[in-house]
């Protein structure tokens, strides 16, 4: 088991290793570079290759890449192209209203998966289950600004009782991006515990309770539930790692002051410091997420937990 978690954590590792230099080697290709970008468009060429030996950016990609490497791990993300101010200080609070949305969005999404995916399991081939089933592959297949749009046009524009961008976190600016979030991810993770409950209802031990004379409610909640907890985890760490690339279209549309916001602003003007540390920061968040499905089912799988 110890063995297959820390080749786990090597992997995610080096996908984290690959995806930063993606990152960096993308920001490369970018017509212009930082020195455009601060001094202007009207900037002289003498001027302007003046900046680009003092910010070193006249050396190899290579060197600057290692460079950027060793500041990430000193936790020193460069500053900003726009304002010369540090990311590190810039993303904070952004940073922190995305992981309060994300937060809301999971702390709905797991007892809703929980309640939906059983009561559809237990009632397989209801009318019940059908119309859930068919609700939730039609949400599967719609993109992120459908959904918000759609809640933007029912709740804000024919019946106007939420707003419709998010310039500040308040309760009310929070329903609609979290209800996008909560719709996509919860048609994904319904359909995953359900596929659990049906699995584990169909097992020997859970025949023999009820052959015992077991109450159905007894049966499902010390039975059904904590067998079939475990195969959705995986569901929701990877539900989770969605979320961090999720928000980038959800914050935009809805304006919501958060990374993802930042993210597209960041491109729009140019400031690839700032693209850079964001998109490797997202790029972590889905791997870490990753990283604790693969450890959450080695854990929770006895043949994987018991392998030397």
């Amino acid at each position: 088991m110890l063995r297959l978690i820390l080749g786990r954590i090597a992997a995610g590792a080096a996908t984290l290793l690959v995806a930063s230099a993606l990152i960096f080697s993308a920001t490369q290709l970018l017509p212009g570079d930082l020195a455009t970008a601060t001094l202007g468009r009207d900037a002289t060429p003498a001027a302007v290759k003046q900046l680009r030996q003092t910010l070193g950016l006249d050396r190899p990609a290579a060197l600057r890449y290692l460079d950027w490497l060793d500041g990430i791990a000193h936790l020193d993300l460069g500053k900003s192209a726009v304002n010369n101010v540090r990311v590190s200080s810039t993303i904070a609070q952004p940073l922190r209203n995305s992981a309060l949305l994300v937060a809301v969005t999971l702390g709905l999404l797991i007892p809703l998966s929980l309640l939906v995916g059983t009561a559809t399991a237990l009632r397989r081939g209801s009318w019940f289950d059908v119309g859930s089933q068919l609700v939730t592959v039609a949400l599967v297949a719609l993109p992120e600004f459908v959904v918000g749009i759609v809640l933007v046009l029912a709740f804000a524009i024919a019946w106007p009782v939420l707003p419709a961008v998010t310039f500040q976190v308040t309760a009310t600016g929070l329903v609609l991006p979290v209800a996008t979030l909560l719709m996509l991810s919860l048609a994904y993770t319904a359909r995953m515990v359900r596929a659990g409950v049906i699995d584990v209802l169909s097992s020997e031990y859970v025949a023999m309770a009820r052959l015992k004379g077991m109450p159905e409610h007894s049966v499902i909640r010390h039975h059904v539930l904590p067998n079939a907890i475990g195969p959705s985890l995986h569901a929701f760490a990877l539900t989770a790692a969605w979320l961090a690339g999720g928000v980038v279209i959800v914050e935009y549309l809805f304006a919501y002051p958060g990374i993802g916001r930042l993210l597209i602003d960041a491109v729009t003007s140019r400031d690839v410091p700032m693209v850079e540390a964001v998109s490797l920061i997202l790029a972590a968040v889905y791997v870490i997420g990753n990283l604790l499905a693969d450890v959450a089912t080695i854990l929770l799988t006895p043949r994987l937990r018991t392998r030397q």
